[in-house]
């Protein structure tokens, strides 16, 4: 008897044979995964772009008229602009008229968008508009705002800049995948790719933010540097080191802090593997173009912050520095909150039950990277860790008697993608100690409660402003605002969009067919993912991976 349940309990539950054929494809290429996951990705964040009513994200107007003022060539006309941040600019009366949007909705979670004035008047004569971006560095504007330049303005003009927002994020996200899937024992970094993508990660790149562009060339700069550390391949070193620069340019040229966020990464990926590796990377002549356009990136963008007082600077606030520190650390939670839904004016609340589930996925996957991770790993991990909790703290300490309290939990996103990227990492190094059924059951399950997570909070944001926080969830009324298509009709499109893009993700981590198949029978023999016997056949790291005994 005892033997029998012992049988029973050994036997792994077998995979669903639905999971299989979603997750395992036997034609995965790196072009094809790129193609797949760009057309995705953009169906994703293009559908976000198209709901939210126009200005309903935090800056979208300051951004939007920053933008248009870019591509047309319109100086700053204030006479304190370049110390204060807040600047004029003669722009399309357009700009103006769509800067009032948020006014009557923003900070007002029961109001709808119907609210939106309706515009008027002469939209093409030029009318001076303020804009508190003026000294943001201009790169982002320039290529978001080319839908500045058609004629007849109107508000599909900034529809039409949202789309281009979700073009160029949408392609570098799909550069991160394809660098995952041209990787040996890449599985697990399904879930590196997936989970920093959030609802505010979505919601940025569906706007017209600056934000986009950095958070999604944070998470090319993190893969593409910890693929050339840690995976080293002399065929693909080449095309890793152009993902390296166009993510070291993305992210410090986007905000204030870029540059620092790119040193930051850049030492913690170095941190984060051998030095032997480190020290070949750093002697490969062929790596060195990459390395000093990265250089000349950061200090192209350091010097437009300082000459031109990119950081932001107030009047003065009084508020003491140790004041400061006690509101940021009691704000952390919020702070995390924000990193996973933060959505229209911060003026969007989600259930309690969803922020619990999404943290809860990335601290298992964090948990588990910690469990399976070399000492060097862990020492990481916790090393990243305490940055972001430790940087918005002494950031807003610093400015807070200048400016007042600011801080943002998007903010630290560039560095918190990076746990969630190191602990994969980690993973995939120590992969062939999991059994393969219960690889593809994790991975499957969390990228798929994460994806339905998505979706709820697109159904939520929109509620509320169709109808309002408070309205009701199946009819409309003459107050309810009208989105572009029915909002039952977006809601199951984001969730095809949702489905196609997971699918697309895992398939590109291609679990070997063999490995699948022996899972959904439930074989307790099956080859563990990363195992020899369900390797990619497409190469491996360069040395044996370590019991999991060994510290590194």
């Amino acid at each position: 008897m005892t033997t029998a349940l012992s049988t029973q309990a050994s036997t792994p539950a077998p995979t669903p044979r639905w999971i299989v054929k979603v997750a395992t494809s036997s034609r995965t290429s790196a072009r094809r995964a790129f193609w797949l996951s760009f057309v995705a990705f953009f169906a994703v964040s293009g559908l976000w772009a198209l709901s939210n009513p126009l200005m309903a994200s935090v800056d979208e107007p300051a951004h939007t008229i920053k933008a248009a003022a870019t591509v047309l060539g319109a100086p700053d006309t204030s006479a304190d602009g370049s110390t204060t941040g807040i600047g004029t600019v003669e722009v399309p009366r357009l700009y103006s008229q769509l800067a009032l949007y948020p006014n009557c909705f923003a900070f007002k979670s029961d109001t709808t968008a119907a609210c939106q004035p309706d515009l008027s008047g002469d939209l093409e004569s030029l009318t001076p508009t303020v804009t508190s971006a003026i000294n943001y560095n201009p790169l982002y504007y320039a290529a978001v705002g080319l839908p500045a330049l058609l004629p007849g303005g109107g508000e599909h003009t900034v529809y039409l800049m949202r789309l281009v927002n979700a073009l160029l994020a949408s392609a570098v996200l799909a550069l991160a995948v394809r660098t995952v899937a041209e990787m040996p024992r890449r599985r697990w970094l399904a879930l590196g790719v997936l989970l920093p993508l959030t609802p505010t990660f979505v919601n940025l790149t569906g706007s017209v933010n600056p934000q986009s562009i950095e958070v999604t060339g944070a998470l090319l700069l993190w893969v593409a540097l910890l693929a050339a550390l840690r995976a080293p391949d002399p065929g693909l070193l080449d095309r890793r080191m152009f993902r390296m620069v166009l993510g070291a340019l993305l992210v410090s040229n986007s905000r204030g802090l870029g540059p620092l966020f790119v040193v930051l990464i850049v030492l913690v990926a170095l941190a984060a593997s051998r030095w032997s590796d480190v020290v070949a990377l750093v002697r490969n002549r062929r790596s060195w173009w990459a390395i000093a356009l990265s250089i000349l990136a950061c200090a192209v963008a350091t010097a437009w912050i300082l000459g031109a007082d990119a950081l932001p600077v107030g009047p003065g606030t009084g508020i003491p520095f140790n004041d400061a520190v006690y509101f940021t650390l009691g704000n952390t939670s919020a702070y995390l909150q924000q990193l996973i839904s933060a959505l229209g004016w911060l003026d969007v609340g989600v259930p309690i039950w969803l922020y619990m589930m999404m943290m809860s996925l990335v601290a298992l996957v964090v948990l588990l990277g910690w469990s399976m991770g070399s000492r060097r790993d862990r020492l990481v991990v916790l090393g990243t860790a305490v940055l972001v909790f430790v940087i918005p703290v002494a950031i807003q300490a610093v400015q807070a008697a200048s400016i007042g309290y600011f801080w943002q939990g998007r903010y630290i996103f560039p560095l918190a993608i990076g746990l969630v990227v190191l602990a994969c990492f980690a993973v995939r190094h120590r992969a062939e100690a999991l059994p393969g059924w219960l690889s593809v059951n994790l991975i499957t399950t969390t990228a798929s409660l994460f994806a339905i997570g998505n979706v709820v909070a697109f159904g939520i944001n929109l509620h509320r402003y169709v109808n309002g926080a408070d309205g009701g969830w199946f009819s409309t009324d003459a107050n309810s605002w009208v989105p572009l298509l029915p909002p039952l009709v977006l809601v199951l499109l984001y969730a095809m969009a949702w489905a196609f893009l997971t699918a697309v993700v895992l398939r590109s981590t291609n679990f070997p067919p063999e490995v699948a198949e022996a899972s959904a029978s439930g074989d307790e023999h099956a080859p563990a993912l990363g195992s020899e016997e369900g390797a990619d056949h497409v190469g491996d790291d360069h040395s044996p991976v370590p019991p999991l005994t060994t510290a590194l």
